[in-house]
């Protein structure tokens, strides 16, 4: 029994098995059905919610003998007007989409909530960071082995997406809780039927509280992520074309970070990661690596969040926002082939000072 939900593994008994797949519910009236991995020996549970994206709900860490949440909002899916927390999946779209000619149109009085992009001169809505995150995944399979704990979910296009987005595609996910490490594994595939490249850009809107261990004062939270370039972007972020240097390769206090404001980072040498650290010993490091990454201007990381109002997002990305209507930052992946991103994330923790 952990956290009062009652567990069930496979093969033998659960007291020797390291790795577990359990079910639980969300904890607000929805009750929104959840696929549990756990990892008895490194104190890590992970939860997913396939009917919410397919994405990442919860991740508890046992830290100096307490249980810590790590996931902004986890297991909460009570509606609200603010930001929702926890791990959706962006696709096939990072950020907003908007018209050549935004600022002039919102000068005479347009709104844009909702973004647009054309192709083959046929207009399109596209919503912020895509639509698969809106839609239910199917669970595939789960399976607790001697080396990892796994939950697989897919998704592909329907009558209803064509009409933001007029490709065939199938995306597979692949959560693995193995040797006290979360890896998410998608699989893009373009549908053979497709006539001509498939555009789109992927990322994760990952959200962790801010401060990780209770007690913390926020702005002694500490970011490292060792990129070179912040790609700029207008006060209505939309990428201007320029960019600026950019590293905090030797670590920057989030007191001292912008709040409320994407930071845009790019430029690193070898795989891409951030490590996200509390001063109370635990720390999370993630990192990712796609099987192609499309020409600059790209983003690797896009940085947003209120440190001191209790959440933090170092989003990874193979994106760009309005990449739909610039023609940037897209992979383009031609009929019949596939696209690979993988997502690790590692908690570290120091048991005393």
């Amino acid at each position: 029994m952990i956290w009062g939900v009652a567990m069930f593994s496979v093969g033998s008994s659960f007291a020797e098995e390291r790795y577990s797949i359990g079910k639980a519910v969300s904890s607000d009236a929805s009750k929104t059905p959840l696929i549990l991995l756990v990892d008895d020996k490194a104190h890590i549970e992970a939860a997913i919610a396939p009917s919410k994206g397919g994405e990442l709900s919860g991740l508890k860490v046992r830290h100096r003998g307490k249980w810590i949440e790590t996931l902004y909002l986890a297991r909460d899916y009570s509606p609200r007007e603010s930001w929702t927390g926890k791990a959706p999946f962006l696709f096939p779209a990072t950020g907003r989409n908007f018209p050549p000619d935004l600022e002039a149109r919102r000068k005479a009085g347009e709104t844009f909530n909702d973004g647009a992009y054309l192709l083959d001169g046929k207009r399109y809505p596209m919503p912020i960071h895509g639509f698969v995150r809106d839609i239910p995944w199917k669970v595939t399979k789960t399976e607790s082995l001697v080396g990892g704990a796994v939950a697989k979910l897919s998704v592909s296009d329907t009558l209803a997406t064509r009409k933001w987005y007029p490709f065939g595609f199938s995306i597979d996910v692949d959560y693995t809780l193995a040797d006290g490490a979360l890896s998410i594994g998608y699989r893009i595939r373009a549908d053979k039927t497709n006539r001509s490249p498939m555009p789109f850009s992927v990322g994760n809107h990952i959200t962790f509280v801010s401060p990780l261990v209770r007690g913390t004062d926020p702005a002694e939270m500490e970011l490292v992520t060792p990129s070179k370039t912040e790609l700029l972007k207008t006060s209505y972020g939309l990428p201007t074309g320029k960019s600026r240097p950019r590293s905090h390769a030797d670590g920057i206090k989030l007191g001292e970070f912008e709040r409320l404001a994407a930071v845009s980072l790019t430029g690193y040498e070898g795989k891409p990661y951030i490590l996200y650290r509390d001063p109370q010993g635990l720390a999370i490091r993630m990192s990712h690596t796609a099987s192609q990454t499309p020409k600059q201007p790209i983003i690797l990381y896009n940085i947003w969040g209120d440190a001191q109002g209790g959440f933090f997002s170092p989003e990874p990305w193979v994106g760009l926002q309005n990449s739909l209507v610039l023609g940037k930052g897209l992979i383009r992946l031609e009929p019949g082939r596939e696209f690979e991103w993988t997502i690790r994330i590692e908690l570290e923790r120091r048991e005393s000072d």
